[in-house]
């Protein structure tokens, strides 16, 4: 919350110092000592987007501010409320930012007006985020990003992206139980525009009743109630559950077509073998074990003049003979413009797998979780392992293992990290990858690439990353 404090500040001052000169507040400022960096951009329409920058990794913000007199109005997205304070400008490259702690920090003009997490464009290059034309890739600069809401976990954002959510948690006060706050649940959306041109979620597992294996079936709760806070719904297929996905995310969309379905057996297999020791206390209780069933989806169709191609996959397990319930889980979707999604697919290849857990939000939400909790995120680790070892061991033996063609696990290379000498699994869809000493990875076709001609900031080092030595 200190952090958050001092990044709310820190957007503060950048933008009352015209009430002393006539310098512009448009622009982007730096605040900088031993153990924080922050950098602030104001942009004309009103809102800002800011980085903070520790040993520990990056943290996101944006929102709207106002400047009343020499008062300046920040209000954070997701801040329950705004904060105000209060700054001087005695030159135009320099702000004096006083809180209501007393406390006041210096801030000075970043000169060219360029954010902490894109440095000046490479020559011929796409700014990052930008439209891929005649399905070519875009030179891609990723940042490590936490999570908002509990810093859960860090991913990979493109520069000048944008996303929404995080982790939240569901109050079983307000549920009428607690079959949905059992674990924090998940609902990012990661996109390259505020329509979601471009994007990636990672959607919530929900546990849903179907009681009809329960003594009193449907006689007491009905499909649209409640019961021990699940709402009460049938279980469908995974098929249907990605259809009924699909129309509330894209309401407008028009002239649907599925062009491939694939049951991913691998994944569900995966997951089966995860929660074996679960099955075995359920036959070993005399119940029937839970079953699991996948399925992705790819589909193409209309939306507001343009054709779009997405993919959809969900893994759903049947727990209702145990539990008189069932759960989505590995839900996610992203999408593209048709005439793009070759081009962007390596970027949300790299978005998918880049994230990385928090150790320490991991043991204290462990500590909190009863055992079908911990099950949950062990299954997640579970995927992960099985789905690395799978590349492994077409690396090793040339075998032909169809895993998800057409997903996440085609088109990767395994390459080590400059900086840590670790082995990391990551896209080959790019001729050059760089990274530098912050975690951010840059992403380019262009053979006259060299990001550190065009850093800007101090402290930071990129260097090219190879690929494995075989």
């Amino acid at each position: 919350m200190h952090r958050l404090l001092l990044s709310l500040l820190a957007c503060c001052l950048c933008f009352s110092a015209s009430a002393e000169c006539n310098a512009s507040i448009i622009g982007t400022w730096r605040f900088t000592n031993d153990q924080l960096e922050i950098v602030t951009e104001f942009l004309p329409d009103g809102t800002f987007r800011q980085v903070n920058a520790t040993a520990k990794g990056r943290e996101t913000y944006t929102g709207r501010y106002q400047l009343v007199g020499q008062t300046l109005v920040v209000q954070p997205r997701e801040a329950p409320q705004p904060q105000q304070i209060q700054c001087r400008f005695p030159d135009a490259d320099t702000i004096l930012a006083t809180y209501p702690s007393g406390e006041t920090l210096h801030w000075k003009r970043v000169r060219p007006a360029a954010g902490p997490e894109k440095p000046s464009k490479l020559p011929g290059a796409a700014a990052p985020g930008s439209a891929a034309v005649a399905g070519k890739r875009p030179t891609l600069l990723m940042q490590r990003t936490w999570e908002p809401n509990e810093k859960a976990f860090s991913f990979l954002l493109p520069g000048e992206w944008n996303f929404k959510g995080g982790i939240f948690n569901v109050n079983p006060l307000t549920q009428n139980g607690p079959g949905n706050s059992i674990a924090p649940k998940c609902d990012l959306l990661v996109q390259n525009d505020e329509g979601g041109t471009v994007m990636i979620r990672f959607a919530p597992s929900w546990n849903y009743a179907d009681l009809t294996y329960s003594p009193t079936g449907f006689g007491l709760f009905k499909p649209g109630q409640h019961y021990q806070g699940m709402p009460v719904k049938v279980l469908p297929t995974p098929r249907q559950f990605l259809t009924e996905l699909f129309q509330a995310a894209r309401p407008r969309a028009t002239a649907v077509t599925t062009v491939v379905e694939d049951p991913m057996r691998e994944m569900v297999d995966a997951v089966s073998q995860a929660n074996h020791q679960l099955n075995q206390g359920l036959r070993q209780a005399g119940l029937k074990p839970n079953a699991y069933d996948g399925l992705a989806m790819l589909v193409e169709y209309t939306e507001g003049g343009r054709r779009y191609r997405e993919v959809l996959r969900t893994i759903i397990t049947d727990a209702r003979t145990s539990a008189f319930m069932w759960t989505n889980e590995h839900t996610i979707h992203f999408r593209a413009p048709v005439e793009e999604f070759d081009a962007w697919k390596p970027a949300l290849d790299v978005i998918f797998n880049s994230i990385e857990l928090n150790p320490e939000w991991f043991a204290k939400v462990t500590r909190a979780m009863d055992q079908r909790g911990k099950m949950a995120l062990d299954t997640q680790r579970y995927i992960n392992k099985v789905a690395n070892e799978i590349v492994e061991n077409r690396r090793r033996t040339h075998a032909e293992i169809r895993y998800e063609s057409y997903l996440f696990l085609s088109g990767q290379d395994e390459y080590v990290n400059p900086f840590t000498k670790k082995v990391e699994l990551d896209t080959s869809a790019y001729r050059h990858r760089w990274m530098n000493n912050h975690g951010d990875i840059l992403y380019s076709d262009e053979h006259a690439h060299n990001p550190n001609e065009y850093e800007k900031r101090p402290n930071y080092e990129w260097k090219q990353t190879p690929a494995r030595p075989r």
